[in-house]
């Protein structure tokens, strides 16, 4: 995967190359074949309409029909990789006696060789529920959620989970298993429409209430360490619904039934942490006083770089034909960094990002390109590894 910053226009920068950066040499031909899988063996409604990407070894591409064959000049003979990209999530590979085998490996012989991938597309889409559960006592265990009757999986009480390969319908969603002491907000049971090719979503929302009687107090106190700590310091918030600002290292007291409270701390700084789990759930005895200690640790931020940029494979230059968005660069000293795409919403509300290791994955790097902005000190652009 690569990142570029786009706005970087200096004639230091790179000049534009063509996609494909091929001598004279072997030939490679990669044929698509998608047909229908059922129930859809009769429609082209759940084909993939704009075709797939053909890459090969992630500095050559062209686009490829649905059903269809491209033909790549000037490879070296030997070992490959062909990827291929681009494909609906209605859709997927599948060879017989290797499964998926996306991106694949081909070896090239002299006078040339060949690739084929086979795909299946259907009127499939998907399906996420997320559940919303505050009060006290939450059931350990989460909840069920099933889909027609049959699917199903286990659900944290706040949590979520996705349903795949549905097809594109009205489905009944149910969630089972909900504890005594906790009601949901309307029905356990929910009509969806799944579309072909899209993710739908919705949520179960609840409250629980004390197993037990009587009430207590809760204190929860910050321990914060390391560098660079957070100015304005953090949120706590028990059960769900009582919120107080906390210092750093301070403490917050609330009157809460007696139970187990879930505890949450945001806030955070993005180069701070918190250890443990976040949110917790602490036990309050009736009549008593429960407390937690919520660690933070802070660190010196990394390299940082951040503006208008966009994400794709090949070759870093600018002025790529790529999906633009906008992002965050944040790098440590060991070449460790996160990419954040503010664009990229998921269902559940969270947003987009992408963590790199260049120990695990060295193929993967981020290059900006200098322009008039001052996020690029580099002449020839930085490269973070």
């Amino acid at each position: 995967m690569l990142a570029i910053a786009s706005a970087c226009e200096e004639p230091q920068s790179p000049e534009s190359r063509p996609k494909l950066l091929l001598t004279d040499g072997a030939t490679l031909a990669v044929d698509a074949t998608t047909t229908f899988a059922l129930p859809d063996v009769s429609s082209t409604g759940s084909l993939d309409p704009d075709g797939y990407t053909v890459w090969v070894d992630a500095s050559a591409s062209q686009p490829v029909g649905t059903n269809g064959v491209v033909t790549f000049s000037g490879l070296a003979a030997g070992d490959h990789e062909v990827a291929l990209y681009g494909i609906a999530s209605n859709c997927s590979v599948s060879t017989p006696d290797k499964g998926s085998n996306n991106p694949r490996g081909v070896s090239i012989v002299a006078v040339g060789g060949s690739s084929d991938f086979s795909l299946a597309c259907g009127s499939w889409g998907e399906l996420f529920v997320s559940t919303n559960t505050s009060g006290v006592d939450l059931p350990a265990g989460g909840y069920t959620v099933s889909v027609d009757g049959g699917a199903s999986q286990t659900i944290a009480a706040n949590g979520s989970v996705t349903f795949m390969l549905l097809y594109a319908a009205s489905h009944t969603v149910v969630l089972s298993g909900v504890a005594g002491n906790c009601t949901l907000t309307g029905s356990n049971s929910q009509q969806v429409n799944v579309s072909a090719g899209q993710t739908t979503s919705i949520t179960f929302s609840g409250s629980c209430t004390p197993i037990g009687s009587g009430s207590g107090a809760l204190t929860v106190t910050t321990s914060t360490t390391g560098s660079n700590p957070d100015a304005d310091g953090y949120t706590v918030t028990v059960d769900g619904t009582a919120s107080q600002a906390v210092a750093t290292n301070g403490s917050a007291t609330f009157a809460v039934p007696a139970g187990a409270n879930p505890v949450a701390l945001s806030g955070v700084a993005s180069n701070c942490a918190v250890s443990g789990a976040n949110p917790g759930t602490v036990t309050v005895p009736a009549g008593g006083t429960g407390t937690t200690t919520i660690a933070v640790t802070c660190f010196v931020p990394g390299a940082r770089v951040s503006g208008t940029g966009q994400i794709g494979l090949g070759t870093a230059t600018p002025h790529q034909n790529v999906q633009t968005f906008d992002f965050d660069v944040r790098a440590d000293l060991t070449g460790r960094f996160y990419i954040t795409a503010y664009d990229d919403i998921h269902p559940d509300g969270t947003i987009a990002m992408v963590f790199v290791d260049p120990s695990a994955d060295p193929a993967t790097f981020f290059k900006a390109y200098r322009t008039s902005s001052n996020v690029c000190s580099d002449r020839y652009g930085d490269r973070v590894r």
